[in-house]
């Protein structure tokens, strides 16, 4: 069964010069034959300049890079609201962080849920020449966001056929936006903005089960990877504790799976929000108060399915417990 997407010249509608990208999806026992996703139609026109939901113009782009960007984006959005899984990335996979990241964007520009936090990740060392970076960054919806400040259990839907992990990590909040300075946002800056510093755990999800595997181009066209995130107990007197002491563990269905500490996230959590930091400020956007940030995976990726139970213990923090479940369609 496939999706299939109709875009004119402009990406953006139909004309008599269709070009038709079909995307394969697979069809869930007891499913419908479904109906394929058709772009929005409107008259043909000059490849006007993009600018993000944020306000950011980034000026007239490569009209094939524009449709590819639509029929991707489009995708992604329509699987993840279908909670459909996709055989394959969908379009043509971005050679560059900018173009994945404006798949992203889009991404975001076609759904009304808010954004209330941001992920970031490790980008593979062989990879972090080429791409210009060494961390990616992804959303996490206000919907999504798990707070268990006493601990507790929570559900934790995902994508069945897709890809599915739970990561356990350290999760910034945000007291207000950080300010940057003459040399950009700094690590003493960040500390200043900063509320607290929690136990946390990302539930990563996509509809596509081949996605990490793809590389980190293809992970930022999709939300980053991310389902979700379990904001936990506040770490208390985390400002003056050294980072190799602040510890993490993951148990999947009774078994530890994986130990860290805030130290293996290279540079420290910090460093990654100063990365964020920036990464936010280039494409017009910035860190708001209240905002949660996933820091990086401290204890691995660990591989789940519905009906898995995680459990995250973190120093001097109360645990919570991951019931996942599976993801099921909404009109968001």
């Amino acid at each position: 069964m496939i999706l299939t997407a109709i875009c004119d010249d402009s990406g953006h509608g139909q004309s008599t010069e269709n070009l038709i990208y079909e995307l394969p999806y697979h069809r869930t026992p007891g499913e419908g034959n479904g109906v394929p996703y058709q772009a929005p139609t409107g008259d043909r026109q000059e490849m006007p300049p993009v600018v993000t939901k944020s306000g950011m113009n980034m000026g007239k782009v490569n009209l094939e890079v524009e449709k590819t960007t639509e029929v991707t984006a489009q995708a992604f959005v329509t699987a993840r609201r279908r909670a459909l899984p996709l055989d394959a990335f969908p379009g043509t996979l971005p050679t560059t962080l900018a173009d994945a990241y404006a798949v992203q964007e889009r991404c975001l520009a076609l759904t009304s849920r808010p954004v209330a936090g941001w992920k970031v990740a490790m980008i593979h060392p062989d990879l972090r020449a080429s791409l210009g970076a060494d961390r990616l960054a992804g959303p996490i919806f206000a919907d999504a966001i798990h707070d268990r400040p006493d601990g507790g259990s929570v559900l934790a839907p995902v994508f069945v056929g897709g890809f599915a992990a739970l990561e356990a990590e350290f999760v910034a909040r945000f007291a207000r936006s950080p300010e940057a300075g003459a040399d950009g946002f700094t690590v003493a800056g960040i500390l200043a903005a900063l509320a607290s510093l929690h136990a946390g755990a990302e539930i990563a999800s996509s509809p596509l089960a081949t996605l990490n595997q793809i590389g980190p181009l293809a992970v930022v066209c999709d939300h980053g990877n991310n389902a979700g995130a379990v904001v936990g107990p506040e770490l208390t007197g985390w400002r003056d504790t050294p980072p190799e002491r602040l510890t993490s563990r993951m148990v999947i269905d009774g078994k530890t799976v994986g130990e860290g500490t805030a130290a293996g996230v290279p540079g420290s959590p910090i460093a990654a929000l100063v990365f964020l930091a920036d990464h936010l400020a280039a494409r017009g956007r910035r860190l708001n108060p209240g905002d949660i940030v996933l820091t990086g995976a401290t204890t691995g990726v660990h591989p789940v399915v519905p009906g898995v139970q995680g459990r995250i213990l973190f120093s001097g923090a109360a645990d919570c417990t991951i019931d996942v479940t599976a993801a099921v369609a909404t009109a968001l």
